[in-house]
């Protein structure tokens, strides 16, 4: 069955005079994996978004069409991708992440920049997300492959615009932590996070310009889709984007990346829950805003035994022992932490991680 169209749709300046009213009916517009072509001011440079990655992430397609409907000229060409309007489609509209139960677009983008899946050879949904996947990355690294549309200029920058699952502030994401990197997640927060785990999501792969990643803030906050907007509109009206030799954004290092372990389950309550293996307190998204001294309560752990999540660092490294620990079956941190993208929705917890955090202070695990 095939879940994901092959086809791209492009589109240019002149289909903006057509672009819907209301972000939900702009959604339901949308055929398959979607391009917006916009000519610049200066036309020897390209400048790239993608959103809707995850279906149930709004704020980039409702800055992207805000921004469209105004019928602005960019200081420099315009692509945006809105990448899996599939997912974000399937009723009830914005709340599935991705269209198979295990197949979350995000981790696919460096199967399909090392592999090559042609049209015709997607009989299962893992070789239509790679494939997708593959198509996106062609769209952005101005080649033929797939005998692509190219992109008019150069490619300066790119951004990568997602929501938190849980109630979140914004932040950015990169594996660089460069001027450049930092310049562009100032356009949205004054926090990033420079990774070194790989999960196979887009920002990771070597692509020809600077990429990060920016979390605009909980999915169903106002403010988020506000950041998203401001930060759009900003990053395609600025003329030069890196003349700045200086930024006022705060890099946290080294994060590691909290899941459960083997068949654990998770709930969240303001009790220990009889039918999960861990149960996080209810208000866990809470976490997100500040930083988390060390002897937090955070949570309850069944039957006092080990801790049934992992904390991996880039090492692919299980140091949950030495920054969590339980007593008397409930679960505390050991060391002071940030937390980010904490979510209470139990199906994220589940399939993808619980949440992931950075240590405040330098000292070793």
């Amino acid at each position: 069955m095939t879940l994901l169209s092959t086809n791209i749709t492009f589109l240019n300046d002149n289909d903006r005079i057509n672009i819907v009213e209301k972000p939900l009916e702009f959604l339901k517009s949308l055929k398959g994996l979607t391009v917006y072509d916009i000519e610049g001011v200066n036309q020897n440079k390209t400048r790239i978004i993608t959103t809707l990655i995850h279906g149930n992430e709004p704020s980039g397609l409702i800055a992207c069409h805000l921004w469209l409907k105004s019928n602005e000229r960019p200081a420099t060409n315009v692509r945006i991708i809105f990448c899996n309007p599939e997912a974000a489609q399937t009723k009830p509209y914005f709340t599935h992440r991705y269209l198979s139960q295990n197949d979350d677009l995000n981790r696919f983008f460096t199967l399909a920049a090392k592999t090559n899946v042609i049209a015709d050879n997607k009989q299962n949904i893992k070789s239509q997300v790679t494939f997708r996947a593959q198509q996106i990355l062609s769209l952005i690294c101005n080649t033929n492959k797939n005998e692509l549309k190219p992109n008019k200029g150069s490619v300066e920058a790119i951004l990568d615009l997602h929501n938190t699952s849980g109630a979140s502030p914004a932040f950015a994401v990169a594996i660089k932590s460069d001027i450049k990197h930092k310049l562009l997640a100032e356009f949205f927060t004054d926090n990033m996070i420079k990774t070194t785990i790989p999960v196979g999501a887009i920002m990771e792969q070597a692509l020809d310009a600077p990429i990060v990643t920016i979390e605009c803030g909980g999915a169903n906050e106002n403010k988020s889709h506000q950041v998203a907007t401001i930060g759009v509109q900003n990053f395609f009206d600025t003329v030069s984007l890196f003349k700045r030799e200086s930024s006022l954004v705060k890099i946290r290092f080294n994060p590691l990346r909290v899941e459960l372990k083997n068949d654990a389950t998770v709930g969240f309550a303001n009790h220990p829950l009889q039918t999960t293996d861990i149960t996080l307190r209810v208000d866990i998204e809470l976490l997100n805003n500040s930083v988390t001294p060390a002897g937090e309560f955070i949570g309850w752990n069944i039957d006092n035994a080990e801790l049934l999540f992992q904390a991996i660092d880039s090492d692919n490294k299980d140091r949950a022992t030495s920054l969590f620990e339980t007593r008397g079956g409930l679960i505390y941190t050991i060391r002071a932490m940030q937390f980010y993208m904490v979510t209470s929705v139990t199906e994220i917890a589940t399939k993808d991680c619980l949440f992931y955090i950075t240590l405040i202070d330098n000292h070793s695990i």
